[in-house]
C-alpha cells in the first residue's frame, strides 16, 4: 500500500501548502495595501513641501520683476532701453517702452505691442501700474505696465508663465508643476497626463509687489514613476514570497506527512488483507501508545466482534432458511450450469424422500426420483434457452408413494453473460392439486346452479305473471258483466285487487331484473351519454307529468360495462329524483361527472324531499322503503339493483343529504382500459 501512503502524504502536503498559500496571500495583500497607503502618504507630504517651496520661489521672481519694472520706469526717462530682453532669476523676459496709446515706442517688437492696447493706454493715462494675463506664440504670458515719470509713456514687461514653471521645478524631475488662472482660461503645458488626480495638490499663488492682484493657481502632481516604482518592487517581493512559501511548506509537509502516514498505511494494509490474507487480529497492532496505536487496537477489537457476529448471523441465517423451507415445504438447491454438481438444502432432500447422509446430491440422484414418464419433459424444460423453468411433475418416493411436485429454476449469469449457476426450488404440491381439483368441481357445480337458478327465475317470473294477467283479465270481465249491479264498495275492492296485481307484477319484474344483473349481455365500451339519453327517453312521461327540468352535461365519458345495465342505473336514479320531488318547487335534476385517479365519479343531484342521514345506507337494501305505498309508489328494489350494478364493476355508490335542497347520489366507475377497447 505504498501508493496509498504516498497519496495520503501528498494530500496532507497539498492541504497544508494550500492553507499556507492562503495565509501568505491574505497577509501579503494586507501588507501591500498598508505599504501602498504609506507610500501615498509620504508622496502627499513631499508634494506639500514642494508646493510651499515653489510658492516661495514664485514670490522671489515676482519681487524681482516688480523691482526691475519700477527701476526701468524711473531711470530711463523715456530713453531707449539698453536691452529689450532680460533675465529675472534665470527666466527670460521682454521689456519695451510704450507711448500713451499703448504702441511700442522703443525697445523690442513683440506680440501685441505694435497695436494699441486699451488697458495699457488706460494705465498710462491714470498713471497707475496694471497687470494682465494673455497668450503669445510660446503660451500664456503675464504682462505688466508701469507708467514712466513725467507721464505719457511707460515700461511694459512680459513674463512667460512656462518659464516660471520651469524655474519652479528645475530641481526636481519627479514632480509635475502647472500654473493656471482661477478661471482656467490660461494654463501652462502639461508633460504627460496625470493618471491619479487624487494625488494632485494645489494652492493659490500669492505674489508680492506689483503682481499681488494676479489670480494664479499652482498645481503639483507626482510623476507616475514616483509611486509605480516602489509599488512594483513591493509587488514583486510579495509574489516571490507567495511562490517560494508553498514550495517550502510542501517539502516540509511531505516529510512530516510520510512520518504520520507510514503507520496508517500499515493499518490500511492490514484491513485490506484481513480475511483473504490473514485473520490474525495482531496485524492491526502498530506499537506505541499514541492515537494511531489506540486506533489499531480499536480496529482489532471491532474486527473480533464483527467476526463473532458474522458467524452467529450465518448460523441464524442457515437455521432460519431451514425453518422457512420446512414450514413452506419448499426445498432449495444450487446446480452447476451443466447440472452435474449440485448442492441441496435439507428440505430439498425431504421433498425427494432422501437422507442427506445416505445419498449424495447429484443429477442422477434427482432424476431417479422423477417419474419415468416425466423425465424427458423435465430435461427438455431445463435446457430451455430463456433460463426460466416452472414445471409440475410426478415424484416416486423411496416408499413407492407418488407425489406431485413443482420445480422452479432460473439460470444466473455473470456481467459478461456467461452462465454461473442454476438456482432451483422444489415444492410438494400434491395437496394443492387435490384442492384445486375439488375447487374446479365446486366451481362447475356453482356455475350449473347459477344457470339453473337463472332459468328458474325466468320461468318462475313468466309462470307467476301469467296468473296475474288472468286475474287482471277476469276483474275487467266481471266489471263489464256486472257493471249495473256493482255498488261503490265492491268497485273499491276490485280496485284494491287490480292495484295488488299491478304491484305484484312490478315486484316480480324488479326481482327478475335484480337476479339477472351481470348475467345478461357482455361487457364492452359504453357511452354513458347515450345511456343517459335512453334512460330519459324511458322516463319522458314521468318527467313531463312532474314538469321536471333535467340538466345533462354536453359530454360524458365512455366506460366499460353492459349498456343495458348502465341505462337501468341512470333510469332508476333519475326516476327516484323525479318521483320524490317536493310539492312546493319545480323538480330540478342535475347529472354530472368528475374525473378521479383511475375512475370516474358520477352524481345525480335533485331538489326534492331529501333523505334522512341515518337512512343513507339502509335505502340500498332490497325491499327497503322509507315511505308508505300510498305516498310514493315503488317496490324497494331499485336502489338495490343500482348498488349491484355498480359494485359488479368494482365501484361504490352512496347517498348524501343536501341541507334544505334535496338529495345527491354519487357512484364511481373504473376508467376504460386499453384491453376493453381492444375487445370491442
Amino acid at each position: 500500500m505504498a501508493g496509498y501512503s504516498d497519496r495520503l502524504a501528498t494530500r496532507i502536503a497539498l492541504a497544508v501548502s494550500g492553507m499556507a498559500l492562503l495565509f501568505v496571500v491574505l497577509v501579503g495583500f494586507g501588507a501591500w495595501l498598508v505599504t501602498t497607503e504609506l507610500l501615498r502618504s509620504q508622496v502627499s507630504v513631499l508634494l506639500r513641501g514642494q508646493l510651499n517651496l515653489a510658492k516661495e520661489r514664485a514670490a522671489l521672481v515676482a519681487m524681482s520683476a516688480s523691482d526691475l519694472l519700477i527701476l526701468q520706469a524711473r531711470s530711463q526717462g523715456g530713453a531707449e532701453l539698453a536691452a529689450n530682453t532680460v533675465e529675472i532669476a534665470g527666466i527670460p523676459a521682454r521689456l519695451a517702452v510704450v507711448d500713451g496709446s499703448g504702441a511700442v515706442h522703443r525697445g523690442s517688437r513683440h506680440h501685441g505691442a505694435t497695436v494699441s492696447a486699451p488697458w495699457v493706454a488706460d494705465a498710462i493715462a491714470r498713471n497707475l501700474p496694471a497687470i494682465r494675463l494673455g497668450d503669445d506664440a510660446d503660451g500664456p504670458v503675464l504682462d505688466a505696465v508701469m507708467p514712466g515719470e513725467g507721464g505719457g509713456w511707460g515700461v511694459l514687461l512680459r513674463l512667460p508663465l512656462q518659464g516660471l514653471v520651469d524655474h519652479l521645478g528645475q530641481r526636481d524631475d519627479k514632480v509635475r508643476i502647472t500654473v493656471t488662472d482661477r478661471a482656467g482660461l490660461y494654463r501652462t503645458a502639461e508633460h504627460g497626463a496625470v493618471e491619479d488626480r487624487s494625488m494632485v495638490v494645489s494652492d493659490r499663488l500669492a505674489l508680492p509687489g506689483l503682481f499681488a492682484d494676479v489670480g494664479l493657481v499652482l498645481e503639483l502632481a507626482p510623476e507616475p514613476a514616483l509611486l509605480s516604482d516602489p509599488q512594483d518592487r513591493l509587488t514583486a517581493f510579495f509574489l516571490a514570497m507567495a511562490g517560494v512559501t508553498p514550495l517550502v511548506v510542501i517539502v516540509l509537509a511531505m516529510v512530516v506527512g510520510r512520518r504520520l502516514t507510514r503507520r496508517l498505511s500499515r493499518l490500511v494494509d492490514a484491513a485490506a488483507g484481513f480475511g483473504s490474507v490473514s485473520t490474525d487480529r495482531s496485524v492491526f497492532e502498530t506499537g506505541g501508545d499514541d492515537e494511531i496505536a489506540r486506533l489499531g487496537k480499536a480496529f482489532a477489537g471491532t474486527v473480533e466482534r464483527l467476526d463473532r457476529a458474522y458467524r452467529d448471523m450465518e448460523a441464524r441465517g442457515r437455521a432460519l432458511l431451514s425453518n422457512t423451507e420446512r414450514v413452506a415445504q419448499i426445498g432449495s438447491a444450487t446446480w452447476s450450469p451443466e447440472g452435474e454438481q449440485q448442492v441441496w438444502s435439507d428440505q430439498f432432500y425431504a421433498v425427494l424422500g432422501l437422507d442427506p447422509a445416505e445419498k449424495e446430491a447429484c443429477r442422477s440422484a434427482f432424476f431417479s426420483r422423477v417419474h419415468p414418464d416425466d423425465r424427458d419433459r423435465l430435461v427438455a424444460a431445463l435446457g430451455d434457452e430463456t433460463g426460466r423453468v416452472v414445471e409440475d411433475f410426478r415424484l416416486i418416493r423411496p416408499d413407492g408413494v407418488e407425489r406431485i411436485a413443482q420445480l422452479r429454476a432460473e439460470l444466473a449469469r455473470g456481467p459478461d453473460g456467461v452462465p454461473l449457476r442454476i438456482d432451483v426450488t422444489i415444492q410438494d404440491i400434491s395437496e394443492r392439486k387435490r384442492l384445486e381439483g375439488r375447487l374446479d368441481g365446486l366451481v362447475g357445480e356453482l356455475k350449473r346452479s347459477n344457470e339453473e337458478l337463472e332459468q328458474f327465475a325466468y320461468v318462475a317470473s313468466h309462470d307467476l305473471r301469467q296468473p296475474l294477467r288472468t286475474v287482471r283479465s277476469y276483474i275487467s270481465l266481471i266489471e263489464e258483466s256486472l257493471e249495473d249491479r256493482l255498488d261503490g264498495e265492491t268497485r273499491e275492492f276490485m280496485d284494491f285487487i287490480r292495484d295488488g296485481v299491478k304491484r305484484m307484477d312490478s315486484l316480480i319484474t324488479d326481482l327478475l331484473a335484480y337476479s339477472r344483473v351481470g348475467r345478461i349481455g357482455k361487457d364492452g365500451p359504453v357511452d354513458t351519454g347515450r345511456a343517459v339519453d335512453l334512460a330519459l327517453l324511458d322516463l319522458q312521461s314521468q318527467i313531463d307529468e312532474a314538469n321536471a327540468h333535467i340538466l345533462v352535461p354536453d359530454r360524458l365519458p365512455v366506460v366499460s360495462g353492459e349498456a343495458g345495465e348502465m341505462t337501468r342505473l341512470f333510469q332508476n336514479l333519475v326516476g327516484n329524483a323525479v318521483k320524490y320531488r317536493a310539492a312546493d318547487r319545480r323538480p330540478m335534476v342535475t347529472i354530472g361527472c368528475a374525473e378521479r385517479p383511475g375512475e370516474w365519479e358520477f352524481f345525480i343531484r335533485d331538489n326534492g324531499i331529501g333523505i334522512p342521514e341515518e337512512h343513507a345506507e339502509r335505502i340500498f337494501g332490497i325491499f327497503q322503503r322509507l315511505h308508505a305505498r300510498h305516498e310514493y309508489e315503488g317496490t324497494g328494489i331499485g336502489l338495490a339493483i343500482c348498488r349491484k350494478i355498480v359494485e359488479r364493476q368494482g365501484g361504490r355508490i352512496w347517498a348524501a343529504q343536501i341541507e334544505g335542497q334535496g338529495a345527491e347520489f354519487r357512484f364511481t366507475w373504473p376508467k376504460l382500459r386499453r384491453q376493453d377497447t381492444d375487445k370491442d
